[in-house]
């Protein structure tokens, strides 16, 4: 995510609240594009805890040489990378959900995406592709949710490769404290109303 993008967080949340609805949002539109990864920003109130109060979902939209994101040797699973392996969001997206976002109170206090068939933790490219500090969700499907905190000196407007982010986990829970890390939480085991087929009501 571009830095001019981002609504600065001042520093490292504590942990990150999200209520069972959005939680089910999330985990639907990223599972969605399977086996691409899917991808999304969080919307909502920052602060010593952050709570996550809106996703929104975006389109993966990465493609090779985008924006000079160079790929670092040897990751992204052997084969040549897609978007089945990578993901970047849609600057337009981005400012459209900053813009809505602020006219109603909230910012734009992180991003998600998926990583199919693999594990709920940043990737090497993740780390060095991140342009400032800010608040990651992984969904692993069944391996798993996680959250982290992704740590820069300074903010990035190019991409430094030989300059990984410093990564953080932070904990996830719901409204009432609970945690969420690793539960594979899903709309069929969640305590959220659904609809007849199972789906998440507005999805």
């Amino acid at each position: 995510m571009p830095a001019d993008l981002i609504d600065k967080l001042p520093q490292m949340p504590w942990r990150l609240r999200f209520d069972r609805d959005c939680l089910i949002v999330l985990r639907k539109s990223l599972h969605a594009v399977t086996p691409e990864e899917g991808c999304a920003l969080l919307l909502g109130n920052s602060g010593p805890e952050v709570r996550v109060r809106v996703v929104w979902p975006c389109c993966n939209v990465w493609r090779p040489g985008l924006q000079g994101l160079e790929e670092h040797p040897g990751r992204g699973g052997g084969g040549p990378p897609s978007r089945q392996t990578r993901f970047a969001l849609d600057p337009r997206e981005q400012i459209a959900a900053q813009r809505w976002g602020r006219q109603r109170g909230l910012h734009v206090v992180g991003s998600a995406h998926s990583h199919p068939g693999g594990a709920p933790r940043p990737s090497e490219n993740d780390r060095r592709w991140v342009a400032a500090d800010g608040v990651v969700v992984i969904d692993a499907g069944s391996g798993g949710l996680a959250g982290w905190w992704m740590e820069r000196s300074t903010p990035r407007h190019g991409f430094d490769l030989a300059s990984p982010a410093k990564v953080y986990s932070l904990p996830l829970v719901d409204l009432d404290g609970a945690s969420l890390n690793s539960t594979g939480l899903s709309a069929t085991n969640s305590h959220c109303r659904t609809t007849d087929d199972g789906s998440a009501p507005g999805v």
